[in-house]
Formats: C-alpha cells, structure tokens, sequence
C-alpha cells in the first residue's frame, strides 16, 4: 500500500469515529444559556463541521507561547472528563458511564500519566478566529482524538480584536 494511505487512514479513521459520536458531544457549561447560539455556530476549521457536535468545548484558560509561537490551553482532567456524566448517552445508565469513564481516564493516563492537569499546544490549523463573547478562551478537545492534539477548534479570548494583546500579554 502507498503510504499515502498510511499517512490518511489514522486522519479518516478519526473523523468516521467522531462523526459517529456527534450526537453525543457535550455542549460546554453555559450550552443552554446566554452563549448557546454561538457554540453552537463554531466550525472545525476548514471544515463545515461543528467543534461543539465533535468534542467536549470548555472555557479554559490559554496563554500564548513566545518561544513556540502558538497558544498552548490548560486542559484540566477533571474538567474535561465530568462532561461524561452530562452525556446524553449515560444519564441514565451508570454502568455505562462508568465503563466510559474507565476508558476516558485510561486515554488520558496513556497521554499524560497521572497529572490532574496539562497545558497543550493548540495546532495553527486549529484556531477559530470568530469574535468570542465568553469572556475565556475556549477549547473544544478530546482524549479520544489522536490527531492536532485532540483538538477540533479553539478560540482566543478576543480573537479578532485584540489578537495582538493575547500573543503578547499587553492589553489595552
């Protein structure tokens, strides 16, 4: 096989799995509240698809790294993993949810050991400049996801405007 076909299968099998669990995405926090429409507008970066229907998008903290030159996101285990519990799929079925949870926390063991928290690199590919009303950076991740650091799109705080303040911590 050509190892075109080496390199696209993993990407490919990403997004068939994700695809699959669109459904079941966790809307973030505040996905019933004032910001819901907006979640909801987000798009995977050159893709039509929507970061919230892909992954888990939380309200994060984010800095930006001179040295690397990309924002890097603070991505907190139990965070990220308590979204399991709101899962349409394991309201109702805690055996469910606790095989998921077992699953869920052995990704993240495999990824980063047993650190409660990491700070991640968010790939170029992967940021969404639209304007952000949150007020937070905000990140739609998963451990499930092999591919851009399991990240499907991120928002700066205050992408568009003040794009400039955030890469370098001088705000107006």
């Amino acid at each position: 096989m050509s190892k075109l076909f080496w390199i696209i299968r993993p990407v490919w099998f990403t997004i068939v799995i994700n695809i699959g669990l669109t459904a079941y995405a966790n809307p973030p926090p505040d996905g019933d509240g004032k910001f819901r429409d907006w979640f909801r507008s987000l798009k995977i970066p050159g893709s039509p698809l929507g970061c919230c229907t892909m992954a888990d998008c939380r309200m994060v903290e984010a800095r930006w790294d001179a040295k690397t030159q990309h924002y890097e996101a603070r991505v907190i285990r139990d965070v990220f993993s308590a979204a399991l519990r709101h899962s349409p799929l394991y309201q109702n079925d805690d055996e469910a949810y606790q095989a998921a949870r077992k699953i869920w926390m052995t990704n993240w063991t495999r990824n980063y050991g047993e650190a409660a928290e990491v700070w991640i690199e968010i790939p170029e590919a992967r940021i969404n400049r639209a304007q952000n009303p949150t007020g937070r950076s905000v990140l739609c991740w998963s451990v499930f996801s092999p591919v851009f650091n399991g990240v499907f799109c991120f928002v700066p705080f205050s992408a568009a405007v003040n794009d400039h303040a955030e890469r370098t911590g001088i705000y107006v």
